[in-house]
């Protein structure tokens, strides 16, 4: 299907999917003491009725995945982009022959699908018996699961099993309901704030340089996992002088990963950050990128293979704002 010209044209029932991404399954006795220890969040807490974004860092803090995470039928789900999957997955296998966990790359097994609208909703409602309402909602069953994404108007992620997608393509076929390519999963993902990490930017950043904590992506107050103290130093003492920003272009561009992007002071330009999730729409593009958190408002971005076209800011839809630690008695 060809491309929208932007995310103001999209149809009401929409269908997206996700063959960019994969599945990490992690089963077994210790599942949950072992992911525990290399996640950013709080694994042991997590319901089966709700799923969570999370980052993996080396010990370092720098970021190898972020994931959604969420349980199904005794096992533990990360959907991750393909790109950082196998980073992931090594790290994984490295540390679990210490753990009794069985890690598998299980992306064959699983159909993924970002949906949105009234035939969508009827969907899930249908499969899985209800219709998840909040931010990161689940709802399973014998078809796979579905999640309620943070995105401005109703999406949900589809990850759906053999049987599960083999229904679902029979429902899109009766119902005439055809696939939008990736790149507006990608557009509606930067167009919410929430940050990727692939090709040249895997582990390069912690996770508060691209907003995870805003996404309720690291729990403060857990016990220890890969990357802690630096990630808890980034928290604390104010170590962190990053942030992701929203941009827009009113034009079709090719934006990669990894792309530069300029800041002006007075008459010049010099390299401000790194462009770490793009979308390419019929009439318009999408950025998220890594930038100072000390620039002005009223500072202007430019890419820098398009020296002549400033970047349209777009309001980011949370505050990235995070308290420093109390001071103590007497300081």
């Amino acid at each position: 299907m060809p491309l929208p010209a932007g995310l103001d044209r999209l149809p009401d029932n929409l269908v997206i999917e996700l063959d960019h991404y994969g599945v990490i399954k992690l089963e077994g006795e210790q599942q949950d003491e072992f992911l525990h220890g290399q996640l950013t969040i709080n694994i042991k807490a997590l319901p089966d009725n709700q799923a969570r974004r999370a980052a993996h860092c080396d010990f370092k803090g720098k970021t190898w995945s972020l994931s959604v995470a969420c349980r199904h039928e005794g096992a533990l789900l990360l959907s991750i982009n393909g790109d950082a999957l196998p980073h992931s997955l090594a790290q994984f296998k490295k540390y679990g022959v210490f753990s009794r966990v069985e890690i598998t790359d299980e992306s064959t097994h699983w159909a993924q699908y970002c949906v949105s609208g009234p035939l969508a909703s009827e969907f899930i409602k249908n499969s899985f018996g209800s219709l998840p309402q909040t931010p990161l909602a689940l709802v399973q069953g014998a078809l796979g699961l579905a999640v309620k994404l943070e995105m401005a108007d109703s999406h949900w992620l589809l990850l759906l099993n053999p049987d599960g997608k083999k229904a679902f393509d029979e429902y899109c076929l009766v119902n005439s309901l055809e696939l939008f390519p990736s790149e507006v999963f990608e557009a509606l993902s930067i167009q919410a704030g929430i940050p990727l990490v692939s090709g040249p930017n895997i582990n390069e950043f912690v996770p508060q340089m691209m907003n995870v904590q805003a996404l309720n992506g690291i729990d403060f107050n857990k016990g220890c996992y890969m990357g802690q103290e630096v990630v808890a130093r980034t928290r604390y003492l104010g170590k962190n002088k990053r942030a992701a920003r929203i941009f827009r272009l009113s034009q079709a561009t090719n934006i990669s990963p990894g792309d530069m992007v300029e800041m002006q002071l007075g008459e010049n330009w010099r390299r401000a950050g790194t462009v770490i999730r793009s979308a390419e729409l019929g009439a318009e593009s999408w950025l998220l990128a890594v930038l100072p958190l000390e620039a002005e408002e009223t500072t202007c971005f430019r890419l820098a293979q398009l020296p002549d076209v400033t970047l349209e800011k777009v309001a980011l839809p949370y505050s990235i704002d995070e308290p420093k630690a109390p001071k103590s008695a007497g300081s």
